[in-house]
């Protein structure tokens, strides 16, 4: 009986040490993206197209909470042209978790847009995809769906 708790005490305390040193390894990508994160929300509120073009891939698929789907290009244009302004939005509950040299990101937002003269106000989670590229990280994919009221 005392070999089998020590045992298990055993395998319980490696299990934390190799839990703790993941997540020690991870924090430091972990707040690169979560740096990555702020830079967005600054650069959609201050319809800043450079910084935009610079965090997209050129192959990202932005998915908005009613189902329209945008390209880098798409999405740029309108942001660029001013038919879509982002006025605000508040972010909460961000976490990212980091798998090699991609990162998923998981956000509650409430957002207020100005789309072609239409006031859009959205509360909805978001999800982004990151990958580690040779030029830094760059956002993949964002994903959003609407919460019902």
């Amino acid at each position: 009986m005392k070999k089998l708790l020590l045992s298990v005490a055993l395998l319980v305390s490696g299990a934390l040490i190799a839990f703790a040193q993941e997540k020690k390894t991870l924090g430091p990508l972990a707040d690169t993206v979560l740096r990555l994160e702020q830079q967005w929300e600054d650069a959609l509120t201050k319809s800043d197209v450079s910084a935009l073009e610079k965090l997209y891939d050129d192959s990202i698929v932005y998915t908005h909470s009613n189902g329209k789907v945008d390209t880098k290009e798409s999405y740029l244009s309108a942001i660029k042209s001013g038919a879509t302004q982002y006025q605000s939005m508040t972010r909460n509950d961000i976490k990212v978790s980091v798998y090699g040299h991609t990162a998923i990101v998981t956000c509650h937002w409430e957002v207020h847009v100005l789309a072609r003269g239409n006031k859009i106000d959205t509360n909805a989670r978001y999800l982004h995809v990151y990958v580690e590229q040779p030029n830094g990280w760059k956002l993949v994919a964002h994903e959003s769906t609407r919460i019902a009221p």
